[in-house]
């Protein structure tokens, strides 16, 4: 941290029965090649030994602190996690209990921030690792945007910037993006009224509003699958629906964010069934 004790960003997780997982998390962000950030994990109402791990881990390292509530949910530790960070820090990170970052992945994302102050958001792929931290596969969200003939294209990986139409199809996973804190002050936050999984969304049409979104094809952290992670609270069609409605009401949006909000309503059921449908091709010729 910089010798005015005021880091440069804020990482921010949400921890509930975590106590398989946790400890890797902090220590790959204690193992960061850059080291001038704060650490504040929130503890929502875990039952397992969750805090106590985190507890210990902050007595020995003073950039981590724990927050400890009743259970109400991943966005509002989220949302609690970020009032609790220090007024100071320019860029955030939200980060799973059970993720892990590569040791370089801070250095070259708050790099890349700092050379373009017109991003707001900045994402990378990733690794899929499980309970064992053995990789399992390279993960690449592809973005697309609709075709001037009709369809869909691929954004090729080289492109910097990613459109808000790609954003609005949740191209960026929730945990792991570096976010631009002046930006995400303007933005309602997490929506804890939303079902888990399109919170994420929400939100990143909102920087995608505001800023920039940049991607890398670099992979810089791991995403942990395993057999008791959290599920949606709700169905994806409800969720979905909840979604559509919000932004179809959004209010004082400018015509260009309107135009844009507009294009991503209207193809969003053409581009689900264009997913839908790429999906089974691939799946037939895997099988094949």
């Amino acid at each position: 941290m910089r010798p005015d004790n005021k880091p440069k960003i804020s990482i921010i997780t949400p921890c509930y029965n975590a106590e398989k997982y946790i400890a890797k998390a902090m220590d790959s962000v204690i193992a960061s090649t850059f080291t001038d950030w704060e650490y504040v994990i929130v503890d929502d109402g875990s039952t397992d030994n969750s805090a106590k791990i985190i507890s210990d881990y902050a007595k020995k390292e003073p950039r981590l602190r724990l927050i400890q509530q009743p259970n109400r949910g991943v966005c509002n530790a989220r949302n609690n996690g970020f009032k609790a960070c220090s007024p100071e820090s320019e860029y955030l990170m939200f980060f799973d209990a059970d993720d892990c970052i590569e040791p370089q992945m801070l250095e070259i994302m708050i790099k890349h921030l700092d050379q373009h102050p017109h991003v707001g958001l900045f994402y990378t792929d990733e690794w899929l690792i499980d309970s064992e931290d053995k990789i399992l596969e390279s993960l690449h969200y592809p973005r697309f945007v609709p075709s001037p003939g009709g369809g869909f294209e691929e954004v090729p990986d080289n492109v910097l910037e990613t459109p808000f139409f790609s954003i609005a199809f949740g191209v960026c996973r929730e945990s792991g993006p570096v976010l631009r804190k002046s930006v995400y002050s303007k933005t309602s936050g997490w929506s804890e009224w939303l079902g888990q999984g399109y919170e994420g969304k929400d939100l990143f049409m909102q920087m995608a509003l505001l800023s920039n979104i940049h991607f890398i094809p670099n992979k810089l952290s791991k995403y942990r699958q395993h057999n008791t992670q959290s599920h949606k609270s709700l169905d994806d069609n409800t969720q979905l629906n909840k979604l559509i409605t919000k932004w179809k009401q959004a209010e004082g949006l400018t015509p260009e964010q309107q135009a844009k909000v507009n294009q991503a309503l209207e193809y969003m059921p053409a581009f689900i069934e264009y997913l839908h449908n790429r999906d089974k091709l691939y799946l037939s010729s895997q099988e094949g």
